[in-house]
């Protein structure tokens, strides 16, 4: 039941979400919380609505706990679940209906938006913070990086959203595709198998027809490092991180 706080919503897993290994990949559930996260802006009983005018993501923080796959009913959780001076967080959970099992959590940060940039968050949106369990921040491995690997591509026009830039799910992908081409190429970098976890910072847009690279490198056992550059300026567009299975 919605509160005006916790907002559920019902949705079914369509086959177009599912990748190679008939699961929801780690990018379609990145769309599919921001899906969420627009749907509940539009009802009417969403307490928010009309409070905050706009934002930008700034990071995203995801769990990934059981697999979902074609016709799986879920119901998805959304709630704000941290208020800063400018940015403030959601978090989202999706809970298989066939067994009540949580299926994935997402922390998503958005830096607030006025006229000019970034603005101040209206101090009714704290009265709305839930205590609720959502995906702590994961800190950025700072350190020498044990020789990356890398690879370049040029951003395609339907890699942009209606803003005009490349959709923040997409570098999700970017990530997903990175993992998989290193192990292909067997470079230590690679990651292999589900993931249990991702990070992502988004720092500067990318548009169609800039050409990028993105290097990934060894950061832990089980975690693997990347970051995505401007190949013309070396400017960095974003970074994160991958958690791959404990084998």
């Amino acid at each position: 039941m919605n509160d005006g706080r916790l907002m559920l919503t019902s949705y079914t897993i369509r086959g177009i979400e599912l990748d190679a290994t008939g699961s929801v990949s780690p990018g379609w559930l990145s769309r599919i919380f921001e899906d969420t996260r627009w749907r509940a802006f539009a009802k009417d009983d969403f307490a928010l609505r009309g409070v905050m005018d706009g934002g930008v993501a700034r990071a995203g923080h995801f769990e990934y706990l059981a697999p979902l796959t074609y016709g799986d009913a879920v119901e998805i959780a959304t709630w704000v679940a941290r208020v800063g001076r400018t940015s403030f967080d959601f978090g989202h959970r999706i809970v298989r209906a066939a067994d009540g099992s949580t299926a994935a959590r997402a922390r998503m940060t958005v830096v607030n938006l006025g006229p000019k940039g970034p603005a101040p968050v209206d101090p009714i949106v704290a009265d709305h913070v839930v205590d609720e369990l959502a995906p702590p921040a994961r800190p950025w491995p700072e350190g020498e990086r044990a020789s990356p690997w890398r690879r370049q591509w040029t951003v395609r026009p339907s890699d942009q959203d209606s803003f005009r830039h490349v959709n923040q799910a997409r570098y999700v992908d970017y990530i997903d595709d990175t993992r998989w081409f290193a192990a292909e190429a067997g470079e230590a970098a690679g990651l292999r198998g589900p993931l249990q976890g991702l990070s992502i910072e988004y720092i500067r847009e990318a548009h169609a027809g800039e050409q990028v690279e993105m290097a990934t490198w060894v950061s832990g056992d089980f975690t693997r490092a990347y970051e995505l550059t401007r190949q013309a300026t070396g400017e960095v567009l974003a970074r994160g991180q991958a958690v791959g299975p404990e084998v």
